[in-house]
């Protein structure tokens, strides 16, 4: 029997700051975020996961201090705060851009070092298995070394950023069959 493909899901952003980003819908799946103004604030797709293996694939317009991750379903965001900040760092997981923190990972505010991090106008993909509890990010299709384990919670995705006129693009969210991680050099849980 052959694996099921990869089924896209549609995407849906909860834009508690309107003032501050703008959502385009680009072609009935993908979705365009602008970012207004200059302040730290996070979005979160509305997409509650739970069950299976999902993952989500954004790219920022530019590396200006940037952030993709995961908040716990139960945290209601912060407006005006980055997912590292302290009204959302115990709630959140998030993969850092080279300009923002090289790459670190930072999980319920604490930092990792480890991973690349990514730049402007690369594809970062972040895979969340809730079977096994994982949280594995890819940057152009490389697996990165430092993960995420322990997660036994709905989770929903987030993006994160300061500079205005800056744009990221949620290119897929994604339920697939199977994971499509892998053991690589130097990896390194961090417990959630």
């Amino acid at each position: 029997m052959k694996p099921k493909l990869p089924l896209d899901s549609p995407i849906a952003l909860i834009n508690q700051d309107p003032s501050d980003f703008e959502l385009i819908d680009m072609d009935g799946l993908k979705k365009k975020i602008i970012k207004k103004q200059n302040k730290w604030n996070t979005i979160s797709l509305s997409q509650v996961v739970e069950d299976g293996i999902w993952e989500m694939e954004s790219e920022f317009s530019n590396d200006n201090y940037a952030a993709i991750g995961i908040v716990r379903d139960s945290h209601n965001l912060v407006v005006g705060y980055s997912a590292s900040e302290n009204l959302n760092n115990q709630h959140t997981i998030v993969l850092y851009n080279q300009s923002w923190s090289r790459g670190n990972v930072r999980c319920k505010g604490n930092d990792k070092p480890g991973n690349t991090g990514f730049r402007g106008n690369q594809k970062v993909k972040q895979q969340f298995d809730s079977v096994k509890g994982t949280l594995i990010f890819f940057i152009d299709g490389i697996q990165q070394p430092v993960y995420i384990a322990g997660i036994k919670e709905k989770i929903r995705f987030i993006v994160c950023w300061h500079h205005a006129d800056q744009s990221c693009i949620i290119h897929s969210l994604k339920k697939l069959a199977e994971p499509t991680t892998s053991h690589v050099a130097n990896e390194k849980a961090v417990q959630w």
